[in-house]
C-alpha cells in the first residue's frame, strides 16, 4: 500500500444531494459569474482544474478566482461581498464572523486524516539529539507555529492531549511566516515546529531537520470548507450547486491521478496523468509538480461536524474569541449528503 493509506477511496466516494453525474438539478444561469476566493495552495486543485479544463462553463458558470494569501482575508471577502464563494479555515477568525449566521458553510474540503501527509511536526537536529521524538516528548518544550490560534495550534493541543501531555506545558512560539518557522527550526530556535509539509520536506530531505510525525496520522480534524453568505444562498443557491457539482467532479480526477495511482514506494503508476494534473495545478500556484506530488491533502465534501463543534469550543476556551459560536448557526449542512460525527441534536 502506498504512503497515502487505504483511506483514498473512502473519502473519493461523497455525492452532492443536487447532482447527478456531475450536474447540478438546476444549471446555473448562462455564464453566470460566481467569485471564487481561493489560496495558492494544492488542496485547492479541483477549483483549478474545473477552470482550466472548463467544467464550471459546463454547468452555466464564468468562474473568476480571486487570490487571497491567507484565510483571513479570504474570509472577510465573503462579509464585504468582495467574492461569492470562498475556501475558509476553522479558526477564530471565521468562527467570530460567522457566528451571526450571516456566513454559511456549504461544503467540506481539507482535512487532516491518517496516510495524508499534509501537516507535519518538524524537530529541530539539537532537540532530536536530546531525544524529542514523539508527540509523548512535547512536554516543556518549544513550538513554532505560524500564529496563535492557527489550525496547527488546535490540533497541537488536540495531539499533545492524545498523547498524555498538558497543552500548557508547550511553550508556543509566533513565527508569522512559514519561511519564518522553517528558519527556526532549522537553526534549532525552537524545539518543534507545526505547519504545511511543502515548507519543510526540502529541509527534511537534506537532513537539516527530523520528522516527528504527521498530524493526520495522531488525528482526524477538519481544517476547511467551502463558505458563502446567507444572501448568496437565498437568491443565488442553482449557482453554489453548480461549483460544488464541479468540485466533486475534480474531486474525482484528484484521487484518480494522485492518490491511488501510486506505487507502493510513492512514485506514480501513470507519469503522464499524475503530471497532466499536477502541472495544471503548477500554473495556478506556482508550487512545484515536484513538491506537490509529495505532499496530497485529503479532500472531502463532506464535514466533520463534531469536530468542528469541538474546535469552536477549544478556541472560545482558550481566549481567541469574543463569545461563544454555535456551528449551527453556520453550517448548512443540506447541500452534501453524507456529513460525519453530527452530535445528538445538533441544530435543536
Amino acid at each position: 500500500m502506498s504512503k497515502f493509506g487505504s483511506v483514498k477511496r473512502v473519502l473519493a466516494t461523497t455525492t452532492i444531494v443536487a447532482s447527478l453525474a456531475y450536474a447540478p438539478a438546476g444549471l446555473a444561469q448562462e455564464n453566470e459569474t460566481v467569485r471564487l476566493g481561493l489560496l495558492r495552495v494544492s488542496s485547492q486543485a479541483p477549483f483549478f482544474v474545473g477552470a482550466a479544463k472548463g467544467y464550471f462553463e459546463e454547468v452555466g458558470i464564468d468562474v473568476e478566482i480571486v487570490f487571497f494569501d491567507a484565510a483571513v482575508p479570504a474570509t472577510l471577502a465573503i462579509a464585504s461581498g468582495d467574492v461569492d464563494l470562498s475556501i475558509v479555515g476553522f479558526i477564530p477568525a471565521f468562527f467570530n464572523l460567522a457566528a451571526d449566521g450571516s456566513l454559511k458553510v456549504v461544503s467540506g474540503h481539507a482535512r487532516e486524516t491518517a496516510g495524508f501527509q499534509n501537516t507535519g511536526f518538524f524537530v529541530s537536529t539539537q532537540a532530536w539529539e536530546a531525544g524529542v521524538r514523539e508527540f509523548s516528548d512535547l512536554g516543556g518544550r518549544s513550538l513554532g507555529l505560524t500564529t496563535m490560534g492557527s489550525t496547527a495550534h488546535f490540533m497541537s493541543a488536540m495531539i499533545a492531549e492524545s498523547a498524555g501531555v498538558d497543552p500548557s506545558s508547550i511553550r508556543y512560539v509566533p513565527a508569522q511566516g512559514l519561511g519564518n518557522l522553517a528558519a527556526m527550526v532549522q537553526g534549532g530556535q525552537t524545539d518543534v515546529v507545526a505547519g504545511a509539509s511543502t515548507g519543510f520536506l526540502p529541509l527534511y530531505q537534506e537532513g537539516q531537520i527530523e520528522l516527528m510525525g504527521w498530524a493526520g496520522d495522531a488525528l482526524t480534524m477538519q481544517l476547511s470548507a467551502l463558505a458563502t453568505s446567507a444572501d448568496m444562498i437565498e437568491t443565488r443557491r442553482d449557482a453554489i450547486e453548480a461549483v460544488i457539482s464541479v468540485y466533486e467532479r475534480v474531486k474525482d480526477e484528484y484521487y484518480a491521478a494522485l492518490v491511488d495511482n501510486r506505487n507502493e514506494d510513492g512514485t506514480f503508476i501513470d507519469q503522464a496523468l499524475a503530471d497532466d494534473f499536477l502541472g495544471i495545478v503548477e500554473e495556478y500556484t506556482g508550487i512545484s509538480a515536484g513538491a506537490m506530488s509529495r505532499s496530497i491533502s485529503a479532500i472531502d465534501a463532506r464535514l466533520d461536524v463534531g469536530n468542528i463543534v469541538a474546535a469552536a469550543e477549544w478556541y472560545y476556551a482558550q481566549g481567541f474569541m469574543d463569545q461563544p459560536a454555535d456551528p449551527a448557526m453556520f453550517l448548512d449542512l443540506s447541500f452534501v449528503e453524507g456529513h460525519e460525527n453530527i452530535p445528538d441534536g445538533f441544530g435543536n
